[in-house]
Order: C-alpha cells, then structure tokens, then sequence
C-alpha cells in the first residue's frame, strides 16, 4: 500500500475492497470519525453515488472498509486537515463535508469554509466547542447559567469553589463523554489528582469550574434535544431523556445494582422520546431558541443541527452544552432509526446545501412510527469515571417501561449495537 504523506497526514487510497481508482475527478463527500456510530452516515454517503473521503487516526477504524480515501489525521486538527484538501481536490469534486456523532464539528467547519462549501460559521462552531465560552455567550444573553470561573490551578478553584458555597463541579473546557468531570460535594475534597485529570482532559492549560446545579426530583432530569435551523428559524426535532444513576430508581426493572459503582455524571443510557408536560417542552423549546440566537444560528444561511444538553432543575431548565452535530450515544443514530427517522440521510442533504422542504422533512426528520420508544443502555466498567469504553444495546416497545426492558435484557445477553442497519 502507497502512502502519501505531509505533515501528519497520511491518505490511504482505495481502501474499500474491489472498487477501482478512477484518476478522474469524482464527486465525494468527506466524513469526519470513522467509528462504529458513523456506521450509518459513511454507508449512506456511498448509497447515494458520493465517493467516500474519511478522516480518522485509526486507519482501521469501523468505517475504514468504506472509505475511498482514508485521512490518518486527528478529527481536532484543522489546518492538516486543510492541508490534506490540497491533494484531495486533485482527484475529487468534493461536494460536502460533515460529521455525525463526533464532537469535531470545528474542523469540519473551519474545512468547508475554506473549500467554499456549506457548513456552520467555524465562529459558532467554535463557541461551542470551548465550553467557557458558550457560557460567556448565555450569560450575556440573559440565559439562566450556573455560576462559573476558568481557573489555571488548583488554588483558583479551591477559592472560587470557597465562594460559591464549598461545592462544585470540575469539567475540561472542551471534550466530551465526562472526560474531566469531577464533582466536589465538599472543598476538602478537592485534590491534585481530581484537578489534573480535569485539566489534562482539556487543551486549554484551563479547567472550568461551576456551580453545582440541582435537578428536580421525580423525574428524569437531564435530556438531549436536536433542532435543526433553516435560513434563521429553529425547528423542533426530537429530545431524549438521558438516564444517570439517580434515575434508575424510577424504573423497577433496573434496580439491579448493576451501576452501583459508576460515577455519577457517567451517562448510562437514554429513552427516545423524553417523556415530560408541555409546559416544560415550551419552556426548553424557547430557551433552545434565545441560545441559538445568542451564538448567531439566527444569521446562518441554509440547514444546520443544532443539539443542547438540558438540565430540568426546580428553577426551570438550564442548557449544560450546545454542539452543531448530531447526537451521539446511538441516539440521533441508535434509537432515532429504530423509531423509522432517518437524521444522518437529512444531515448529508443539509451538508451538500439541499433546501429544507416538506418532502426532505418527511422522508428524513419525521418520525415513521412516533408512539415507539427506543431505548437505550451501556455497559461499561465497574469504577468507570467517564463515558469511555461502552457498549450499547437497544430495546423497543410502545410500552415505555417494556422498551427499558428489552435494552436490559439485550445488555445482559450481550446483544450490543454494533451495525443498526436501515
């Protein structure tokens, strides 16, 4: 095998089996991640006649058996991957760039942007990326926001720590999946180890400190919620309720202990459709809409995701993150193609500039069979303090409690999601 390389970037031509390169300009699409949740988003992409370009560091990623070219790269690097484009275009007609359940949505801005191709202001993408600065952006909206400080060492959070009552949180400025994520009930407990691991899970030289904020009871707390925004206005999509230890209580059928020793901000699963009052939905559909506005979705041409991360607290809801992506933890690509919606065909359509007319909404973002719930559990490591190293399994019924059901049981039977066809 030939690679061809600059910088740190290796292109591994042709490696879908049997497909011949043709030296002739192409049409492609370039996908960003190449795991197992971007299953759906790579086969599509080739359904839909695209050569496929993939960036991954691991050459023998899920999708890498897909992928006519193959990107060795870091999803996080913009200029390689910019770089990388160079030779790229020498054989293609790149038509679009996008990425699905990958927090690298960055890059794949700052890529488009510089191929003159549609995608998502790199400044928004950006904003949302740093999660101190998606706070500084919703505080000075007026949006509701835990209070919050960017600390360089352990004595800056000790301090504001001390000034917020003794209590709070640690989290890296910019990753995911609870890397960096420590909760600090008491100040004392607020050692070395919890702060470098805070620190060392972000690129900043910067942890974020905050409040802690404290859900409502009785209820499932935390939901993810997908919108997609067209020439300035926001549509509903579909939101999640994201289940944690303190939610198994709610469900008979999981007291099991089998999460017993998982940390508390490890997310363990989620139930597609969340199930809350209309009164709460407007509340988290409006405050969705006043953040999209206040980082400038309302000024962005053609269609674009949009997902916030929500927490339901006695004060109403509080927005912990916004992504430009679809959802991971096989939601947007797990339960949402078991409930019959096809999010990843629509997010190639936005991708490529397609207008958002009523026959893409129904034949991608409209739920077929919207009385099922889908849900959704991992397995993961006893101790485990973040959400790395899962596997997922799925389980369906128009009962709510039943589909929780079937994913345990699937779970037990190790019956994990590893292709979800369609």
């Amino acid at each position: 095998m030939i690679l061809t390389t600059w910088s740190r970037a290796a292109i591994v031509p042709g490696m879908k089996k049997g497909r011949e390169i043709n030296m002739d300009k192409e049409k492609a699409i370039w996908l960003f991640a190449g795991g197992e949740m971007q299953n759906i988003a790579a086969r599509k992409i080739i359904q839909k006649g695209y050569k496929l370009i993939l960036t991954d560091m691991n050459y023998t990623c899920f999708c890498s058996e897909y992928a006519d070219e193959l990107i060795t790269l870091d999803t996080f690097d913009i200029s390689g991957n910019i770089n990388a484009a160079t030779e790229l275009l020498n054989k293609y007609k790149i038509e679009a760039v996008l990425t699905a359940a990958a927090d690298c949505h960055e890059t794949v801005a700052g890529v488009a942007k510089s191929l003159g191709l549609h995608g998502i202001s790199p400044y928004i993408s950006h904003i949302c990326r740093y999660k101190h600065l998606t706070r500084d952006v919703l505080t000075k909206a007026g949006i509701p926001q835990p209070a919050f400080k960017v600390v360089k060492d352990l004595e800056q959070a000790r301090q504001f720590i001390g000034e917020i009552g003794g209590a709070g949180v640690l989290k890296a400025t910019n990753n995911s999946g609870s890397r960096g994520f420590a909760l600090i009930r008491n100040i004392d407990k607020l050692n070395k180890a919890a702060f470098e691991n805070s620190l060392a899970s972000g690129t900043t030289g910067q942890v974020l400190v905050e409040e802690i904020i404290k859900p409502v009871e009785n209820e499932i707390a935390e939901q993810s919620v997908e919108t997609v925004w067209y020439d300035g206005k926001m549509y509903w999509l579909n939101w999640v309720d994201r289940l944690f230890r303190k939610d198994f209580r709610l469900f008979d059928c999981l007291q099991t202990g089998v999460y017993s020793d998982v940390a508390w901000g490890v997310e363990l699963g989620h139930i597609n459709p969340a199930v809350h009052e209309y009164r709460v939905k407007k509340e988290v559909y409006d405050m969705i809409y006043r953040a999209g506005r206040a980082i400038g979705m309302h000024k962005e041409n053609g269609g674009h995701i949009l997902k916030a991360d929500i927490m339901l607290t006695e004060n109403g809801p509080y927005i912990i993150e916004l992504t430009p992506r679809l959802s991971g933890g096989w939601d947007s690509l797990g339960s949402t193609p078991a409930r019959a919606a096809d999010f990843a065909g629509g997010v190639i359509h936005l991708a490529l500039g397609s207008k958002l007319d009523v026959d893409i909404w129904h034949k991608y973002f409209e739920y077929k069979d919207p009385n099922l719930y889908a849900s959704v559990l991992a397995r993961i490591d006893r101790g485990a303090e973040d959400c790395i190293g899962r596997a997922f399994s799925i389980g369906v019924d128009y009962n709510r409690e039943n589909s929780i059901q079937n994913a345990f049981n699937n779970l037990m039977e190790e019956n994990h999601v590893i292709r979800l066809e369609q």
